[in-house]
């Protein structure tokens, strides 16, 4: 397994004033997709108890988004069949790691949106970075592959 399709039913709520998906609901899209991730009961991996969930091995600590970046690709209407949100890991640091996404057909044939996130694991009382457990780790990888391609990412970046 190196990623985790999750089905989205629209809601018809979820279409803006242009007839398409509106931002920030795709990007609750994702969310729903990354909360599935860690909700997920882990089956076959060396040195972790059968159904646990990255939840748990969080234990008291906060997982929380530092950075987000997101490239939407084509207008994703209203429609009754479910669509996807595929979800992989692409880096994993001491503290934290970054999470891809493609919003798609549920075929994968369209893809209306690809992202990133960074996703840092922090105290609860401090509020400071906290180094990933090995399991953590271990969970990480089993859902490891390359990290999504921006197609219309600057070459350059501009200061500003």
């Amino acid at each position: 397994m190196t990623s985790l399709s999750v089905p989205i039913h629209m809601r018809f709520s979820d279409i803006d004033s242009y007839g398409h998906a509106n931002n920030v609901v795709q990007l609750q899209y994702l969310e729903d997709a990354r909360v599935r991730l860690s909700e997920m009961p882990i089956h076959g991996l060396e040195g972790i108890p059968e159904g646990t969930s990255f939840r748990k091995l969080t234990g008291q600590r906060l997982t929380v988004v530092g950075r987000q970046e997101v490239e939407y690709t084509a207008q994703l209407h209203y429609r009754l069949e479910p669509i996807e949100v595929k979800i992989w890991v692409s880096n994993i640091g001491g503290s934290s790691y970054v999470l891809n996404y493609h919003l798609q057909d549920h075929d994968g044939g369209t893809i209306f949106a690809m992202a990133q996130s960074t996703t840092v694991q922090i105290g609860r009382e401090s509020g400071r970075p906290e180094a990933l457990s090995q399991e953590q780790i271990t969970f990480l990888k089993a859902y490891s592959a390359q990290p999504v391609h921006f197609r219309r990412r600057p070459e350059h970046p501009q200061a500003h």
